[in-house]
């Protein structure tokens, strides 16, 4: 029996938070229709409606798992198509301020994989489902609304030609640049609270091929930067056997978009092993930059009113530090709570979602909060148990060391696996407590 209830959802986005939408909302739908405002590529490249795309895409082992509920088979379709797996943590080098992590196999599976070929291999499959389509090369202009000012479908606009497509829903995947909070506004539901911190994040990329001795090797490596030090790194093998290497720099620290440079500039980092290896491999690509000023959550679940026919999803919600690599897991949280929300109807729906996707977006948050907070450059209000979290932190860093459940408890908390509550286990609590006195 066809489970699908509802006639037309449209996505507005087609980047990876609407391709997910797309693909979830693709049982619950009889027609799904992607608004894409870019034409898109027919092979995998960095296009403009993805300033990102150049920069590393980190997979955590909670976007593994739903996109593998979404798309049955896709990390075989994405590995097939050049996909690098790392096993957490035996081929990633996690160096924090206590220096690296263990080198312990936690039975996490990811793929690093550029942006591009990510995008495309999971687009071809989305489409490839009989009642998802697109219209690329589309610019969405304004939402249709009906006489008790609910969402009723989009107006668009192809070329010199605009028009309107009204539908059951629209699932709003447009990114930072979403105009719902003006809407919202202009409709007298009045307006969304922000929740943001200023994180002064800038990103210097760039694709190199390693020396013939490394290349097979899936050594990756994230290096966070160490209080007063602004310089924090990704080094990781991708497709096409190449390694993409992103510099992550803060108030104002950008890492220089040519290869000399961009090498150098890698000396400041925490550990020189980094700069060791660019040292030995060759630029093959153009170094692209994007600043991130701020991170930040739009509370449209602390709205009193909320209309109808319009959920917001990925980055037109929450956009957090990317270099916690945060990005995919939340948005495929929120396409699963649209999917739980869609249980009890459209009635409702906005509340029930807000409600489903709450509890992941704050762990993101939280991540962000803590370790951001800890740069004198980071902007925003310090939660009245920062501290307590530094120090119980660190604590519980230092049992991973020797402890390998701990360890692995630890990962799986960062991949989003399992809550933040496992470590307060009243032995992990009672170890940790002892290491801070």
């Amino acid at each position: 029996m066809d489970s699908r209830q509802q006639k037309r959802v449209i996505v507005i986005g087609a980047g990876m938070a609407g391709l997910m939408a797309a693909a979830v909302l693709s049982d619950q739908f009889s027609e799904v229709i992607i608004i894409e405002k870019d034409d898109l590529p027919r092979t995998p490249q960095v296009r403009k409606g993805v300033p990102q795309g150049a920069h590393v895409h980190t997979f955590l082992g909670y976007a593994v798992e739903a996109m593998e509920d979404f798309l049955p088979g896709i990390m075989t379709d994405l590995y097939e198509a050049g996909a690098v797996q790392i096993r957490r943590n035996k081929d990633i080098w996690f160096h924090d301020a206590a220096g690296p992590t263990p080198i312990r196999d936690v039975g996490i599976l990811t793929p690093s994989v550029t942006r591009p070929l990510l995008e495309h291999v999971t687009r071809k499959r989305v489409l490839a489902l009989p009642n998802v389509s697109i219209k690329e090369a589309t610019r969405f202009t304004q939402f249709c609304t009906d006489g008790n000012s609910d969402v009723s479908g989009v107006k668009i606009q192809t070329g010199d030609i605009g028009s309107e497509i009204f539908s059951d829903l629209v699932v709003d995947c447009s990114g930072r640049a979403t105009t719902l909070p003006r809407w919202l506004v202009d409709h007298r539901y009045g307006e969304v609270e922000r929740q943001e911190l200023g994180i002064g994040m800038s990103y210097t990329s760039g694709l190199f091929r390693p020396p013939p001795d490394l290349a097979d090797d899936t050594w990756a490596c994230l290096m966070l930067a160490i209080p007063p030090n602004t310089r924090a790194a990704y080094l990781t093998p991708v497709d096409g056997g190449l390694w993409l290497a992103t510099m992550y720099g803060r108030g104002g620290d950008m890492a220089p978009r040519e290869a000399e440079g961009f090498v150098e500039w890698t000396k400041g980092l925490a550990h020189p092993i980094i700069h060791e290896k660019l040292s030995r491999a060759v630029p093959v690509s153009d170094f692209r930059s994007y600043k991130i000023p701020k991170g930040f959550w739009l509370r449209y679940d602390r709205m009193e009113r909320f209309p109808r026919g319009i959920i917001p999803m990925g980055e037109a919600v929450t956009s957090f530090n990317p270099m916690y690599g945060q990005g995919i897991s939340l948005s495929a949280g929120q396409a699963r709570a649209i999917r739980s929300g869609l249980t009890g109807g459209l009635d409702r729906l906005a509340p029930r979602y807000f409600e489903a996707s709450e509890s992941l977006n704050q762990v993101g948050w939280s991540v962000m909060e803590t370790r951001d907070l800890e740069h004198p450059s980071t902007v925003g209000d310090r939660p009245a148990d920062i501290e307590n979290r530094w120090m119980m932190g660190a604590a519980i860093r230092k049992l991973a060391e020797t402890d390998a459940e701990v360890h692995r408890l630890s990962v799986n908390v960062i991949h989003l696996l399992e809550p933040p509550s496992v470590l307060s286990r009243e032995d992990i609590v009672e170890r940790a407590q002892k290491l801070i006195n």
